[in-house]
């Protein structure tokens, strides 16, 4: 059930208190919960692409095309939700020096358009 928008803007009133009050505290519980988030991804990952593989190598001896292209879905969406999870974690690593320096979280990127966008006004400014 999620949180009602009262409630975050305590939640999140909260843990700037927390951040604000002992910072190096508030560091290593914000790690640790990251890296058993990401081992845990990346069991799911590992869990993935065998599960598909296996699929494939099913679909194929049974000479059921569906059955591969399903466990060939699967590899691929696996390997693709590792690749955003260690994007995730470098790009949390990279704000996490700037985050604790001014107290607060920095807004998280806008998606793939606006990140397009910057970079053709940066190369735009650049000329």
């Amino acid at each position: 059930m999620p949180l009602s928008d009262h409630e975050q803007r305590l939640l999140d009133e909260i843990e700037q208190a927390l951040y604000a009050e002992d910072p190096k505290f508030a560091a290593s519980v914000r790690r640790a919960r990251t890296r058993s988030r990401t081992h845990r991804s990346a069991a799911l990952c590992v869990v993935g692409v065998l599960a598909g593989l296996g699929l494939v190598l099913a679909g194929l001896l049974t000479n059921l095309i569906a059955l591969s292209v399903v466990g060939f879905v699967l590899v691929v969406a696996a390997c693709g939700y590792g690749v955003q999870v260690i994007r995730g974690r470098s790009d949390h690593h990279d704000n996490a020096g700037s985050a604790g320096t001014s107290g607060a979280r920095a807004p998280r990127a806008g998606g793939l358009k606006s990140r397009m966008e910057d970079r053709l006004r940066r190369r735009f400014d650049e000329s």
